[in-house]
């Protein structure tokens, strides 16, 4: 559910993603449902760990797949153990009360996702909250008003309903995990 309030806030740090950004360096687990290859995304890599069941994408009516449903864990976590963990520690710290889609994304050097607004029901029910596992100075998640940098193992919380645009001006990747949760302050929890 978007922020009411700033746009994107630190809300914790300190989360040990030493683990998970080393059993992401296989390249094959990247971008194996390439719906969001186009667009404003069209320079990420993805990892889709949880969200609509995959056989409910029908690519004649995609905008089907991000309507209201129930997300299921894709098969891909079994080859990323870490990310349970630390996934279900964060909903632990944020009293979280339901888990939608999990998604983790990457940056490559000198690239960004391009300005936009995220729509759907993730978007407009869901609070975003995002664990840096690679970051440095020179990346910023910047809204028009406002920008955060951060470091590896650094929660935050963002409203993707808002103008958003990530840069990554470093040499090294940018890889973000993002959850969309609901606590017992959101409506529908």
């Amino acid at each position: 559910m978007p922020n009411t309030h700033s746009p994107i806030e630190k809300i914790g740090e300190g989360y040990y993603v030493d683990e998970l950004v080393e059993q992401l360096q296989d390249p094959s687990l990247w971008n194996r449902h390439p719906v969001r290859l186009y667009g404003p995304h069209s320079k990420l890599s993805d990892i889709w760990c949880r969200f609509n069941a995959w056989e409910n994408y029908d690519p004649e009516h995609p905008e089907r797949f991000v309507e209201e449903h129930e997300s299921v864990w894709y098969p891909v976590v079994e080859e990323l153990p870490a990310l349970k963990p630390l996934v279900f520690g964060v909903l632990t710290v944020l009293k979280a009360t339901k888990l939608a889609g999990v998604l983790i994304t990457k940056i490559p050097p000198h690239e960004i996702c391009k300005p936009h607004k995220d729509a759907g029901w993730h978007a407009l029910t869901h609070e975003k909250v995002a664990i840096s596992l690679q970051a440095n100075e020179d990346q910023a998640f910047c809204f028009e008003d406002q920008e955060l940098r951060t470091k590896p193992g650094d929660l935050f919380t963002f409203d993707n309903s808002r103008m958003h645009w990530v840069v990554n001006n470093s040499d090294s990747d940018r890889t973000t995990l993002i959850m969309n949760i609901r606590r017992s302050s959101c409506p529908g929890a």
